[in-house]
């Protein structure tokens, strides 16, 4: 007998879910499913969609049209729903941060049931989920996108750090407004902006908040007063070499300093400095002062 299918979702334009998408009403109709006679209860639905972010919307109102309103289910808790990829424009002042929020009923696909609560437990061999507020919910299909979880306690001196007004991340709804302020109040010295050593929402925020921020110093008269700084843990500016090509030439014409295989490790906001390990030499460490320090990470 079939397995349950669950896909993963990381975000709206995951190539995961190709195949998937592939699969048509009557495929689906004939697959032999993992299913028990519990599934027949008013818990249960064709497809189960865990996370209302903008992955798990988007895979909602695509199984809607598929399988049917009636058919399709989110498990959210949230309230707000954040359009996140706009905190990039946030961190840069192009955008107001209560432009990227609307109530969460608001961006549910019409038809599709909202289940606010918060997923707890997840059972394969009986295709159901349990939640915090103790009910069974059963599924045919399975698509989790609850997203990535943030972890700045992992880093030494946060998320405590983020006190102090030079240091901001544009991954957080509670930090992305410092990135803006520290870019305006920017006189002079080291603007760090950096890549971790861990899984990311989106790879390339790091580096277009460093483009725009670039572009801000300049329309202001503070370029020449500005060592702009990337940090990555990678060991390229990025995975694709006609892209990393194109991106180093954007490097060299805005005179950007990048430094391969540095994973910061500690903020010291108390000292306005960050400390980075050569990830080539474990052990081996680097201190930056600070001037203003986008930090991202997950």
């Amino acid at each position: 007998m079939m397995a349950p299918l669950v896909t993963v979702v990381s975000s709206p334009r995951a190539r995961l879910f190709a195949c998937f998408l592939r699969l048509g009403t009557q495929q689906t109709g004939s697959l032999q499913l993992h299913t028990g006679a519990s599934c027949a209860s008013k818990n249960h639905y064709e497809v189960l969609v865990l996370g209302g972010g903008s992955g798990g919307i988007t895979m909602a109102a695509r199984m809607k049209r598929k399988v049917g309103a009636e058919n399709v289910a989110i498990v959210e808790p949230s309230e707000r729903h954040f359009y996140q990829p706009i905190w990039t424009l946030v961190g840069a002042g192009a955008k107001q941060l209560s432009f990227s929020g609307r109530p969460t009923a608001s961006v549910i696909p019409s038809g599709v049931e909202w289940i606010k609560a918060r997923v707890v437990e997840l059972n394969p061999d009986k295709n159901c989920v349990h939640t915090d507020n103790g009910k069974e919910i059963f599924y045919k299909y399975l698509i989790i996108a609850l997203g990535i979880q943030l972890d700045y306690e992992k880093i030494k001196g946060l998320p405590e750090g983020f006190a102090h007004p030079k240091i901001g991340s544009n991954y957080s709804v509670k930090t992305v407004e410092k990135t803006w302020k520290a870019l305006q109040d920017f006189k002079e010295g080291n603007a760090i902006f950096t890549f971790p050593n861990t899984p990311v929402k989106c790879a390339g925020a790091p580096q277009k908040i460093m483009y725009l921020s670039e572009a801000y110093f300049r329309k202001t008269g503070k370029r020449s007063k500005a060592n702009i700084i990337f940090n990555t843990a990678l060991g390229t500016i990025f995975g694709v070499k006609k892209y990393a090509d194109a991106l180093q030439e954007i490097i060299q014409e805005r005179n950007l300093t990048v430094n391969y295989k540095q994973n910061l490790i500690e903020v010291r906001a108390d000292k306005q400095e960050a400390v980075f390990e050569n990830l080539d030499k474990p052990g081996e460490t680097q201190v930056f002062s600070v001037s203003v320090k986008v930090k991202v990470t997950a």
